[in-house]
């Protein structure tokens, strides 16, 4: 019995590290040479990155106890709509013929199509169904259908990555843009991320915060 447990355990760890070093969802590691350029950063402190205004996250164990439980077993009233949301349709010539200055097309959560001045740009582009590195570990997007197909999408001038958690960076969407994308502006070390998905390292640009760049 203590054998058949014992290595149910040691498959199990195999399996974890297995699906996290080659799962493409997880992307790619900072290289150590990487790492050593991002330590001129003023966000970096002490061996870390830091809030520039410090944000007091100490917790006592009961707190860290009573959050997790809230976290994993409180049901959140109205926290997920009784059914599918329906959005609103678009196809490859409505997205084409807009006449306002500028545009919006909300795609959920953080995923926006930006129009303006003929430009078009995407908001941390999620597409997928589930937030997550795999389908059996996440909950599903509120809408089955998005407003758009990313293959009807036209040619992206740039998009824009706020973070790298799996609702705002997604391997499948990135895959499925990254052809007909000009640039990707991401935060230090995500760009890794991008090159081991396939996009061509010049066509990303990392910044850290307070930076500036200018889209022609």
């Amino acid at each position: 019995m203590l054998v058949s447990v014992l290595l149910l355990i040691v498959v199990l760890v195999v399996s974890y590290f297995l699906f996290v070093s080659f799962y493409p969802s997880f992307g790619g590691d900072v290289s150590k040479e990487r790492q050593d350029k991002y330590t001129s950063s003023t966000q970096f402190d002490n061996g870390k990155f830091v809030n520039t205004n410090r944000v007091n996250m100490d917790m006592s164990f009961m707190e860290t106890l009573s959050l997790t439980r809230k976290f994993f077993f409180q049901k959140v009233e109205n926290g997920r709509p009784e059914q599918d949301i329906k959005p609103i349709k678009l196809d490859s010539a409505n997205i084409a013929d807009y006449a306002s200055p500028a545009r919006f097309v909300w795609f959920g959560h953080s995923s926006f199509l930006v129009q303006m001045n003929h430009k078009n740009i995407l908001i941390d582009p999620m597409f997928s169904d589930v937030p997550a590195p795999h389908t059996l570990l996440g909950s599903k997007r509120f809408s089955s259908e998005l407003p758009i197909e990313v293959q009807q999408l036209p040619n992206i001038d740039l998009v824009l990555i706020s973070h790298d958690h799996y609702d705002h960076l997604d391997y499948e969407s990135i895959s499925a843009l990254k052809d007909k994308v000009d640039r990707f502006y991401t935060p230090l070390g995500v760009g890794v991320h991008l090159e081991e998905w396939g996009v061509a390292k010049e066509k990303i640009i990392e910044l850290d915060w307070w930076q500036k760049s200018t889209l022609d």
